[in-house]
């Protein structure tokens, strides 16, 4: 098959589908990995962009919808516990604090009786931001199975409903009121140091303040009032030891009920307050802008590591490189997508065959032209005489094949070649005379006799169908048969012969045709056929003893 000589048109070659004598070298690593990560981005940018764009929106909503909740925190340094001498002359031991001490105080402070105490003296019971909130759409769903459920096994039991047993799951409204108001509290050390920090968050800007101080206060109370009464059942106290206890006792009482801090020094408490709880100035949360930071990054991340994820998974064609990788086969040529794949798809043989001679199809003929090229350079490298029969097939219908082999073919016939096509995907209306149409390839072998078959004329290419227009001739014929060796020998005297070749999963029509074949292309298209495919394609043919000298990536968009 002369194919034109290479380099005729002045341009160099694109593609050189000679065998490599060295595997190409497969990279691994860190760098293979994030070149595989940012080529999966770059495939799927498009996609990538809407999803960072839905995190964002996603994340804008949420700080919109998510009311504001206010943060004030008050601060408490842990002191030695004082000795008080139980005379007046005896001097008391020096006392040192523990080093596990402040986790022992925090489990104070945290502790339900504290909590109750700063709850009740706030008047908390009553709070709108404390009593039942209404349910969440999560909520009620599930509050909803669970209750079709339950009528369910009533009846599946033949329990009846208890009337009593709604009141007995009620809550006591103080008691969900002080469990809200737990959630919201928090207690914690600084680092590895003698500090407390008592917070409390509320969407009430002055509530925090007031919860945080009082909660520090009633710790001072407590620790205080302990001595208070210590002191009264011991005799050996003074007057004026449980005198100024006492003064401790109101003073921290007082600031309990205030929501404040003590107005005089608390000394008998073994605690300092070195930081009041203030009336913050803004929200602590929602953080906006943190939230629309994390959104961004984490749409980001989240899209090209889901990207990556599907191009490891992705076993459809897409370059040419990942196609010698995964098959073996040679990249002959990639053609680009000219008119839309559903266009091309419902273009008749004639405007098929046309494609290529079109103005705008600059690339197109260009990749044609490198396909035909490709082909020549592989005969040669066979060192085989004369011209070859090519055939050109796929795995599954709408790869192309038919468009390519059409294209190459009027290619070929404007080189002033004569062409011959036996092709699967024809139906022609007239005969090469003009006249009617002539009987098919399969109608030739079926009638078992020496006709001669009648090609059709297309734009100059001699054109012959494959298979009949009586389906039940396409069932039992073989095309193995002598006579269509004959017709394809005759055909290949005349000039250029391509074959067309039906699907190669769908039948052993293909194989049987392609072994008049000297060399086969198999077509795959991108983002449609995978290289599972390919490789199925490729052993059938070889089992067959057929030599596939490559493949053809059509539709390429990248």
């Amino acid at each position: 098959m002369m194919l034109g000589k290479p380099g005729a048109s002045g341009a160099p070659f694109r593609i050189l589908p000679l065998p490599d004598t060295h595997p190409p070298q497969i990279s691994d690593g860190p760098v293979a990995l994030l070149r595989t990560i940012g080529a999966a981005g770059l495939r799927h940018k498009g996609r990538l962009a809407i999803w960072v764009a839905l995190c964002l929106a996603a994340a804008a909503a949420y700080v919109r919808t998510t009311p504001p909740t206010y943060t004030a925190a008050a601060t408490v340094l842990l002191e030695p516990r004082r000795q008080v001498p139980s005379a007046a002359r005896e001097i008391a031991a020096p006392s040192s604090l523990d080093l596990n001490a402040a986790d022992s105080e925090l489990q104070v402070i945290r502790s339900e009786r504290l909590l109750s105490t700063v709850f009740d003296a706030l008047a908390l019971r009553d709070h709108p931001e404390l009593g039942p909130q209404p349910p969440g759409p999560l909520q009620m769903l599930t509050s909803r199975v669970r209750a079709a459920l339950r009528n369910v096994w009533a009846v599946s039991t033949g329990a009846a409903a208890q009337p009593g047993a709604e009141a007995s799951l009620r809550v006591d409204p103080r008691r969900n009121a002080f469990e809200n108001f737990a959630r919201r509290f928090s207690a914690r050390r600084v680092g590895q140091s003698y500090v407390l920090e008592i917070a409390y968050s509320s969407a009430d800007p002055e509530l925090p303040a007031r919860v945080a101080n009082a909660a520090a206060s009633a710790y001072l109370l407590q620790s205080v009032a302990f001595k208070a009464d210590a002191a009264r059942s011991g005799a050996e106290f003074l007057q004026g030891r449980l005198d100024a206890l006492a003064t401790q006792v109101q003073a921290a009482n007082a600031a309990v009920r205030s929501g404040a801090l003590p107005a005089q020094p608390i000394p008998d408490a073994d605690a300092r307050i070195i930081g009041a709880a203030q009336a913050p100035l803004g929200p602590s949360a929602p953080r906006g802008s943190l939230i629309m930071a994390f959104a961004g990054v984490f749409g980001l991340l989240g899209g090209v590591f889901v990207a990556a994820l599907v191009s490891v998974f992705d076993r459809r064609v897409r370059r040419p490189g990942d196609l010698v990788r995964e098959t073996g086969l040679s990249c002959l040529a990639v053609i680009p997508e000219i008119a839309g794949r559903h266009r091309q798809a419902r273009a008749s043989v004639s405007d098929s065959a046309m494609l290529v001679t079109r103005e705008h199809a600059g690339s197109f003929a260009a990749a044609i032209r490198d396909l035909g090229v490709a082909i020549e350079i592989a005969w040669a490298a066979s060192r085989s005489e004369g011209s070859p029969v090519v055939a050109i097939g796929s795995w599954r219908a709408g790869a192309g094949a038919s468009l390519l082999t059409m294209n190459l073919a009027q290619l070929l016939n404007h080189r002033g070649r004569q062409v011959s096509v036996f092709s699967a995907d024809a139906s022609p209306t007239r005969g090469e005379d003009g006249g009617p149409v002539g009987p098919s390839l399969t109608d030739v072998i079926a009638s078992g006799s020496t006709v001669q078959a009648a090609f059709a004329n297309v734009d100059g290419v001699r054109l012959l169908p494959i298979h009949s227009a009586m389906p039940q001739l396409n069932r039992f014929v073989d095309f193995r048969d002598p006579r269509a060796g004959l017709i394809i020998t005759q055909a290949r005297q005349r000039g250029e012969v391509l074959i067309d070749l039906p699907p190669l999963g769908e039948s052993s029509d293909a194989v049987a045709l392609a072994t008049h074949a000297d060399i086969v292309v198999l077509v795959a298209a991108e983002g449609a056929t995978t290289y599972d495919e390919l490789n199925d394609a490729l052993g059938v043919l070889q089992r067959a003893g057929i030599t596939v000298i490559g493949a053809v990536i059509n539709r390429g968009r990248s």
